[in-house]
């Protein structure tokens, strides 16, 4: 009889486990969906103030999953990313998805900022720009800075003068300033110690603090179109994990700063579009200690001033892009030649470049593109020209009368002399080029239409010139009219070396 009482007792007992389990299951699976009702109703508020929104969103909470921006994870929306999208209202509700780990809503066209926004403390990462949103910068910092949580932060296009205080969040480790108007950097930037990468972009300072330079976990750093930017402390060495930096579009910026040489670690340097070589010289040579920049790859110092490269940049072997264009640069290091797993050397619009060594040409054969003006090798025109806008009159035409049943009339498109050319007896080919744009060198070999010698030796000092050239023989075709053509001058006794003029549009009488 006991055990019949046992059996009894353990069966009930069992029914009220399985009764209860089942009892807790829905109210969690209730508590749950009462949670995303919230989420759905958020979403929904979004979606309803904003109709113009380019979101992808067709309200139907069935198809909840394909909404685009999305990330749902165990039942709970832990990212919403809807940058770019036409959003002009921002509900209050906002701060209902306390799930949120991530929120992006950078690009859009913000009328205001809820402080609800600044309620969600679970946030890690934030984006968000407010070029029409009126903030009061005190507020607006006060509850950003509450987001004790944040390891990556995008603030952009907000009218706020000094972001004092930011050191507080000390799980930062990106951050990103975008057209905000400061005055200055926050001192206390030296206290986002986990910081792995900084971003400025379009700022009013005139300075780096030196607590920046205490930020020693940074592997990425971009200071871009700061214009008011004009000294930069002797630090950079201080970082130990730095591996890119860009500084660029500071015209203030004329000279080199040497610590940056000193960045064992580094492998991209951007300092293109400054003015480095501006005020002398000696301020456009690059120093040697860019030798010791072992671990480089990318190297761009386009649109500066620069006219001297340092002979010790053909120790950096690793590196793979190379931009000098766009500065005053006479020559190029044979040392160069050393870089043979280089992809691109770019030394453009360097209009008083003299000719590229041999050793430097010899990169082409191992797959080097060398953008220069014409080819690699060639003989250039030793005086200073430059290029403008405005059209050259009548007075400015160089005639040359070629004796092959065809008159050929050059007229310059965008170069002015004068010229001085001394290398003996003077050669002229007549290429073919891009029509539509006389200054794109897109000729080839089978283009060559005529190649004749001359005995004239000396051009110097004039925009007209007169002379005439008898063909030996007759040229492989005519010159058909309407085309366009370039001359060019070369030296016969040095073979295919050349030299370029400016282009001239040449047309067929």
């Amino acid at each position: 009889m006991k055990n019949l009482y046992l059996k009894v007792f353990v069966l009930c007992t069992t029914v009220l486990i399985s009764c209860s389990k089942e009892i807790d299951e829905d109210v969690i699976v209730s508590v749950a969906e009462d949670n995303f009702e919230d989420v759905n109703n958020v979403l929904l508020k979004i979606l309803e103030d904003n109709p113009n929104t380019t979101l992808n969103w067709d309200g139907n909470l069935d198809n909840i999953s394909s909404w685009e921006g999305l990330v749902i994870e165990n039942n709970k929306l832990i990212e919403l990313d809807i940058e770019n999208k036409g959003i002009i209202v921002l509900t209050p509700t906002i701060n209902l998805l306390t799930d949120l780990k991530v929120l992006k809503l950078r690009g859009n066209e913000l009328t205001s900022i809820p402080d609800e926004l600044f309620d969600l403390e679970s946030l890690e990462q934030l984006s968000i720009s407010g070029a029409n949103a009126n903030v009061q910068s005190d507020v607006f910092l006060s509850g950003l800075f509450s987001l004790s949580n944040l390891k990556e932060l995008t603030i952009a296009r907000f009218e706020i003068n000094e972001i004092q205080g930011i050191g507080i969040l000390t799980k930062m480790e990106k951050l990103i300033l975008e057209g905000l108007p400061l005055d200055a950097l926050p001192n206390d930037i030296g206290q986002l110690s986990l910081l792995k990468e900084i971003q400025i972009i379009n700022g009013n300072f005139f300075e780096v603090p030196e607590s920046f330079f205490a930020l020693n976990n940074l592997e990425t750093i971009a200071l871009n179109n700061n214009e008011n930017l004009t000294t930069l402390p002797e630090g950079f060495n201080s970082f130990e994990r730095l591996a890119s930096l860009t500084i660029t579009g500071s015209k203030g910026i004329q000279t080199f700063n040497n610590s940056i040489f000193e960045i064992s670690t580094l492998r991209e340097l951007d300092l293109s579009n400054n003015n480095i070589g501006f005020l002398t010289i000696e301020d456009g040579i690059i120093p040697d200690g860019i030798g010791m920049l072992a671990q480089l790859i990318d190297l761009n110092l386009e649109n500066n001033h620069i006219n001297t490269i340092s002979p010790r940049t053909g120790d950096l072997i690793n590196l793979k892009t190379i931009n000098f264009s766009n500065n005053n640069i006479i020559d190029i290091p044979k040392e160069l030649g050393a870089l043979t797993i280089l992809d691109v050397l770019d030394v453009s619009g360097n209009l008083q470049l003299n000719e590229i060594p041999e050793e430097v040409c010899k990169l082409e054969d191992l797959g080097t593109t060398i953008i220069s003006e014409g080819e690699c090798g060639d003989l250039r025109v030793s005086s200073e020209y430059s290029f403008n806008t405005t059209e050259v009159g009548t007075t400015s035409l160089m005639f040359i009368d070629v004796a092959l049943n065809a008159v050929i009339d050059p007229i310059f498109i965008d170069g002015d002399g004068p010229f001085d050319l001394d290398f003996g007896e003077i050669g002229f080919e007549i290429h073919e080029v891009n029509i539509t744009d006389v200054l794109t060198r897109e000729d080839t070999v089978d283009q060559v239409l005529v190649i004749q010698s001359a005995t004239q030796q000396f051009i110097n000092g004039t925009n007209t010139l007169l002379f005439e050239m008898v063909s030996p023989s007759i040229p492989n075709k005519d010159l058909p009219e309407g085309r366009t053509y370039r001359v060019r001058l070369f030296n016969t006794e040095s073979s295919t070396v050349k030299t370029y003029l400016p282009a001239y549009e040449l047309s067929v009488l």
